[in-house]
Order: structure tokens, then C-alpha cells, then sequence
């Protein structure tokens, strides 16, 4: 049976990722406390791995096996780190204005739409929509600015939606070369989500929805035609205007030639007439009185002065309802835009055609809006299914994180339980088997050298040796030994037994402590290979992750 799963599972899965770090009510909008901390995950990042990969500058493909995911990535852990829900956040590609681009304009019909260049990203890190690109034919000349909630017609006749900006906080965080952070503000109830960024993203989804589902808030020009009438003006004197008739410029203008084209007006001052208008049944070009239907309302009688543009007939035909737009011109006879007057709703698809007695070939395509208006969720429109984790390793994070030895692997780890059975919530953790020792022969233990228990037989790769009193190990494997070690375990690292190093270090175990974490105990999410990572006691670095969805 043929089937697909589409975008809008890939963008529900990544939503409920980020929603996992904290959990809102659906009804109220407001964060919901869990103190078992089950229901908020409790995710961490780890570190793991300190020995060299066969070939350290091509780490190899992680695998999903059993074998790895339940078992191997817990026996090299080093340290975690938790992630808060400040540290998440849905990330989409990277494009950047840039002046003499042809950017793709957005079509609701377009099934490959999240693989074009639909949006951008500008250097004031204000992200917008490219709704129209000057019909398909030109390159974007002109920065888009301003940070309102309609549609920005710039210089070179691109058409775009300002969708929200980016704060300083934010773009530290979450912007790369490849990628920009997108959210949506908004919460269930209405009220603004997070505070720290700016408000007019707030502001965009809020007007988005004025316009409901399905409206048709632009139209592209698909072929321009030729010897269609246009025709601006004002209103003139010398005629009593009434709700279907008025006198306008006029100027050469033949009867067969502008009945059926549509006659809007555009300014006034004070009739109320703006943005009405109607379709001209008769024309006297002795006169210059056009006759229009339907009639105005009697409050908006056109008044002398007031401004007109007459065009070609736009017909919008489909499943929805209200829809009205005017045809202008850029040139002679041709159609060059299409503005809306109305946008209507509930469109899933729809024809426009041409009416008029003048003027042939011309073509327009009506682009249906996504759900909720323009704007209404960026991470929807721009196809946020990727998200990004964030986590800040700021120096030695309390020491569990090695700052003499590199590693190889980062992952996250979903709902670990401490080494007791309670649910893990701790800011970091060390994972490392950690031993202290006594009457050590002054021989330091090398990091990535493996230790051997005189006694238990178990061995472990070194992390780091502190303050030569203290050994931490991972790559733990029991011995050989049926006495039970520090973990009630057959065969673990004992106290009171020699440990010694292949290098010649050797020093009696004082004391064994397991990881903070119970080993086994959470999900592994995500493994990340990567080439040896130095850190040093004075760095602070950001380890950013995408996850594609």
C-alpha cells in the first residue's frame, strides 16, 4: 500500500523532544513541575572514550546495536553534563542574504519545499519569508528590513514575511554556519513563552492569525501577458458620485476596453472609501462616469479627489471563500503584480483566472498560506525538524569533566537513575570508577595506560591521576576472582589490593567508588564520534549537536 510519512511527523517528533525538557500544560500554557522527575526528561550530555580510534582523523560510523547503545557506551563514560530546556532549541539551515541571490518564493504546492532557499537570514538577524521573488525572474537586490507583522515589498520586487529575530542570547547559543535557531513564542494560552527574546516574533504569530486558514495572501505572475488596460487617477469633479457611479480621469480610454476590468480605489479623504471597489458594467467616454457593481455601502460614496486604479478582472475560484485581489501594471499592457484585497480563508486549493474585454495570455497563480497565517509557527514553516542541544563545558564542571586526558565520544543519555535506584537530577556527574591510593612507588599512572588489580584481576584505562592520590578508570572489566570487589561484585577492583599501571606505577587501593550514575541504568540517544578533544583547566567551549528528525 503506498504511504509516506510526511513532514509534519518528522516536525511532531521534534517537538515532543523539546517539549520533553519541560512540559507545559495544553490547556493553560504553564510549565508543569514534576518532582519524581519523570515526567520532565532528564537529559544529559556525556564524554566518554580516551583511547585512540584505529585511525583518530576518521573516527569511525557509530553503530545501533545492543551490544553498543545498552552496554560499550557506558563502559568508556567520563562525565555528563545536564540539559536544561534553555539548552534546546529546533534549529532550520542556514541561508544568508545576499545581494544578487535568486531566492525560491514559497508555494504551498511545492512538495521538495524544505530542500529550496525560501527564507534568510539577515545581517541584523532578522529572519524573513520570501513570499514573491519579482515573478521568478530576478535576483534580490534589496536587504529586507523592519520587523513588522505585513507583507514588505522591497526595490527589486521581492515580497517578503518578517517571521521573527534573533536575540544576542539566542544566536550565541544556537547560530552556526549551517544553522539558525527558529521557536515559537506563543504558548497554549496565548501568552508570551520566553521573555528573553524580542517581542515582535510575539506579535507576528498573533496578526498571522487574523488572516485563518487557508487565505491567499499572495499571488505570483506567472506570464505577464500584453494589451491589458490600467489605468490611475483620481476621482474628478463635474459629476454627482453615488454608491455605483463616479467621473475619473479618464484620459483615452475606450468603452469596449475597461468594461469588465475592476475599478478599486486606493486613497481618500474621509469616505472610507479605500480598499472598496467593484466591477465596471458601463463606461461614457464622453463623460468619464464609470458605472460599477455590486454598490457600496451608502457611508462610502467616492468623493472628489480620491484616488482609483482600474485593471484587469481577477476571478478567484475553490474551496474557499473571500478571496479578492487587483491586478497592476509595471509596464504597458502588462500584468506585473497582484495585490490582495482580501485574503478569505479555508483554501486548499484555488484557480485564478483573467476577466476582461482587453489584454490576453496573462496567468496568475494563487499561493494558499499555511495554517494559522504566515508566520503563525516558524518551526513548522521553515521546517524545523533538526534541533540543536547546546551544552557549556566551563572548565573542570566540579572536576568530573577530564581536563588532562582528550576524548572521542559524545552522547546523550535520557533518564539515568543514580547508583542508589533514585531518579538522576544532578547538574554533572562523574563516571569513572575512582580509586584512591596509598603507599604509591612515585611512578605517575599515564592517561589511556591500563591498570591491572593484583587481587581481583580487574582492569581499567586511566583518565587522569589527581593529585597523585586519586585514579579515575573507565573501561572497567572484572577479573578473574570469585571474592566480590567494592560493588559486591565477583571479580571488581577491591580495597587494599595493588594496582599497578603498564608503565611501572603501582600504589595500594585505599578506597573504590563507582559512577554516580547506575550503569545501564538510562537510554542512549545519540553517539557522536568525533577526533581527540583536548580541554585545558582554563576552557570554556560550547559542544553543539544537531539532531535531524
Amino acid at each position: 500500500m503506498p504511504a509516506i510519512v510526511t513532514n509534519k511527523f518528522r516536525i511532531h517528533n521534534a517537538k515532543q523532544f523539546v517539549e520533553a525538557f519541560d512540559e507545559v500544560s495544553a490547556t493553560s500554557g504553564a510549565a508543569i513541575t514534576d518532582t519524581n522527575g519523570v515526567l520532565n526528561t532528564n537529559m544529559y550530555l556525556f564524554i566518554g572514550k580516551v583511547t585512540a580510534w584505529a585511525d583518530d582523523t576518521a573516527p569511525p560510523t557509530p553503530t545501533d546495536s545492543v551490544s553498543n547503545t545498552v552496554y560499550n557506551h557506558w563502559r568508556d563514560m567520563i562525565a555528563a553534563k545536564k540539559i536544561g530546556s534553555t539548552d534546546v532549541s529546533h534549529v532550520c539551515p542556514r541561508y544568508n542574504w545576499t545581494t544578487g541571490s535568486n531566492y525560491f518564493a514559497y508555494t504551498h504546492a511545492n512538495n521538495a519545499l524544505f530542500d529550496q532557499q525560501y527564507y534568510i537570514m539577515t545581517d541584523d538577524y532578522n529572519v524573513y519569508k520570501c513570499l514573491a521573488n519579482n515573478n521568478a525572474g530576478g535576483t534580490s537586490t534589496t536587504k529586507p528590513t523592519g520587523t513588522g507583522t505585513t507583507i514588505i515589498t522591497t526595490a527589486d520586487s521581492y515580497k517578503w514575511k518578517f517571521m521573527y529575530q534573533i536575540s544576542a542570547a539566542r544566536a550565541l547559543k544556537f547560530v552556526t554556519p549551517s544553522y539558525i535557531p527558529t521557536q515559537r513564542v506563543r504558548k497554549a494560552n496565548n501568552a508570551i513563552a520566553n521573555t528573553t527574546d524580542s517581542s515582535f516574533q510575539y506579535d507576528v504569530e498573533i496578526a498571522a492569525n487574523t488572516s485563518g486558514n487557508g487565505a491567499i495572501e499572495v499571488m505570483h505572475v506567472t506570464t505577464g501577458g500584453s494589451a491589458y488596460t490600467f489605468e490611475t487617477g483620481t476621482v474628478q469633479s463635474g459629476h454627482t458620485e453615488t454608491t455605483t457611479t463616479c467621473k475619473i480621469s479618464g484620459t483615452g480610454l475606450a468603452t469596449d476596453a475597461i468594461v469588465n476590468n475592476d475599478i478599486y480605489f486606493t486613497s481618500d479623504s474621509g469616505s472610507g472609501v479605500t480598499g472598496k471597489g467593484g466591477t465596471i458594467t458601463d463606461f461614457q467616454a464622453g463623460t468619464d462616469v464609470v458605472t460599477f457593481t455590486p454598490a457600496l455601502a451608502s457611508a462610502n460614496v467616492p468623493a472628489d479627489g480620491d484616488g482609483y486604479s482600474i485593471g484587469p478582472k481577477v476571478v478567484i475560484t475553490g474551496d474557499g471563500h473571500g478571496a479578492n485581489a487587483r491586478a497592476t501594471n509595471t509596464a504597458s499592457g502588462v500584468i506585473g503584480d497582484i495585490v490582495m484585497v482580501s485574503g478569505g480563508n479555508n483554501y486548499g486549493n484555488a484557480v485564478a483566472t483573467i476577466h476582461t474585454n482587453a489584454g490576453s495570455s496573462g496567468a496568475i497563480t494563487p499561493i494558499i498560506g499555511p495554517r494559522g497565517g504566515h508566520g503563525d509557527d516558524a518551526i513548522e514553516e521553515l521546517g524545523g525538524f533538526f534541533v540543536m542541544v547546546n551544552s557549556r563545558l566551563e572548565y573542570g564542571e566540579s572536576g568530573n569533566f577530564t581536563t588532562n586526558n582528550d576524548f572521542r565520544k559524545i552522547g546523550l543519555l535520557a533518564q539515568p537513575l543514580y547508583a542508589n535506584g533514585d531518579v538522576a537530577t544532578a547538574s554533572s556527574a562523574d563516571q569513572c570508577v575512582t580509586v584512591t591510593v596509598q603507599s604509591w612507588n612515585s611512578t605517575a599512572f599515564a592517561e589511556d595506560e591500563l591498570v591491572t588489580g593484583s587481587q581481583s584481576g580487574a582492569t581499567g584505562k586511566v583518565v587522569d591521576f589527581k593529585n597523585n592520590t586519586t585514579l579515575r578508570l573507565i573501561d572497567v572489566a572484572m577479573g578473574t576472582s570469585t571474592t566480590t570487589g567494592y560493588d559486591s561484585i565477583a571479580g571488581s577492583f577491591r580495597t587494599n589490593e595493588t594496582i599497578t599501571g603498564a608503565g611501572g606505577a603501582s600504589a595500594n587501593t585505599n578506597g573504590v567508588v563507582g559512577g554516580d550514575f547506575e550503569k545501564f541504568s538510562g537510554d542512549v540517544l545519540y553517539i557522536e564520534n568525533r577526533s581527540p578533544v583536548t580541554r585545558a583547566d582554563d576552557q570554556i567551549e560550547d559542544v553543539k549537536l544537531i539532531i535531524e528528525f
